[in-house]
């Protein structure tokens, strides 16, 4: 791991400890209020968690189909993009926070970096046709939602992921193809 990465990381650690502090602070609130209020609540831990910093490998190596197709240099795109799709919506992150009761700084760390933060790169358009599948009455899991929503994902070599930014054809075809044959 790099210095920089290890400067990542210690971050992380340190935002992690003070956002547990607070949501072991704030449970008690939590625990007494009524619907609305959790509401609140879990969007306000959401939204600290999706302001702390990515993690050095937030990205899962998956690229949904569409994504893929829209960086191809035929798509007709001038500047396509990427929408980094959190797999846990951050109200769902935040309820499952709030409602474990072994909750430490170690223990976000570790769900942070190996769940919460993760993500995968899809379209924009793709982002908010899952959205209705992340709501917390229906949410099952993230697999479950891009299913739901259509999304087919791709995994690839993170190496390559420059490459299909750069819009290399032949790189982008390379997946297109093994995604053709299965």
């Amino acid at each position: 791991m790099s210095e920089r990465e290890d400067r990542k990381n210690e971050r992380i650690a340190k935002q992690c400890t003070v956002l547990s502090e607070v949501i072991l602070s704030i449970r008690p609130v939590y625990t007494q209020a009524d619907p609305q209020q959790r509401a609140l609540i879990e969007t306000m831990i959401g939204a600290a968690i999706w302001y702390l910093p990515k993690p050095p490998d937030a990205w899962t190596g998956f690229i949904s189909l569409c994504a893929l197709q829209a960086f191809h240099p035929s798509s007709g795109l001038e500047e396509p993009k990427f929408s980094e799709e959190h797999l846990y919506p951050r109200k769902i992150a935040a309820r499952r926070l709030l409602e474990d009761d072994s909750l430490c700084s170690v223990g976000l760390t570790r769900a942070f970096k190996n769940k919460y933060g993760r993500l995968h790169y899809i379209t924009p358009e793709e982002n908010k046709s899952v959205q209705p599948f992340q709501r917390s009455e229906v949410f099952l899991t993230p697999e479950e939602a891009y299913k739901k929503a259509g999304i087919v994902l791709i995994e690839m070599k993170k190496d390559d992921l420059s490459r299909i930014k750069k819009r290399e054809q032949n790189v982008i075809e390379r997946y297109l193809n093994v995604h053709r044959s299965k």
